[in-house]
């Protein structure tokens, strides 16, 4: 339904009455129904993507969690999944005629190592496992430095990898040790006080550890326990 009033010098102001307040709305904007549509839908959208950002619900706001679960796994994914403790010859064991460093055990957080967590850079060339006769001898292939020997050895029941000085020059990486957790202690046994090196450690290639001293020139005990504690 419609008007007509004169006003003044003629003008006609036509005013057009519509049922529909929302149609009312629209024409004040100055929109017809296809752009309130898309601007309806574009508010929508505007809406949502504000909820993603922040984790809201709504399609997009799962997408805004995925982003945030996202940030999390990287976090995560930045702590290492293994972790390797190289040790490298810094000082010759005080006994180097013919033979040297001799290792009889390793244990990790006081578990023996097993053979699937020392890797040997350099093969011991004096002894892979020598023992006494008499007690505990060697068995198989087992490295002297974790084969399953008593675990309060007698001097007898010691077995032992060794390596010769030419071998293992200073600054040889001579093994790792590899976990898949962070290590917090590592005891190695000693044939004797003789055959102590000493070592630099690195965890995951950043040093850790420098020893400056070997292990001193006496004969006994046997073996003699070093601790070393991972910072």
């Amino acid at each position: 339904m419609s008007q007509v009033a004169i006003i003044g010098g003629g003008i006609v102001l036509m005013l057009v009455c519509f049922s529909s307040s929302s149609s009312v709305a629209m024409l004040m904007m100055g929109g017809g129904d296809d752009s309130g549509s898309s601007s309806g839908s574009s508010g929508s959208s505007g809406s949502s993507g504000s909820s993603g950002s922040s984790g809201s619900s709504g399609s997009s706001g799962s997408s805004g969690s995925s982003g945030s679960s996202g940030d999390s796994g990287s976090s995560s994914s930045s702590t290492p999944t293994e972790y390797k403790y190289d040790f490298i010859l810094n000082v010759p064991c005080y006994h180097t005629d013919r033979y040297g460093v001799s290792i009889t055990d390793i244990r990790i957080d006081g578990v023996r190592a097993k053979n699937s967590e020392l890797t040997a850079h350099v093969n011991p060339g004096w002894a892979t496992c020598n023992s006494k006769e008499g007690g505990y001898e060697c068995e198989g292939n087992n490295m002297g430095w974790n084969d399953p020997e008593p675990s309060s050895p007698q001097s007898n029941d010691l077995t032992w990898s060794q390596w010769t000085p030419e071998e293992i020059p200073v600054g040889t990486k001579v093994f790792t040790i590899t976990t898949s957790k962070k290590v917090n202690n590592i005891e190695i046994d000693y044939h004797r006080p003789m055959y102590v090196p000493g070592w630099i450690i690195k965890e995951n290639g950043r040093e850790i550890l420098r020893e400056g001293t070997n292990g001193g020139e006496a004969n006994a005990p046997k073996p003699k326990t070093i601790n070393y504690n991972i910072p």
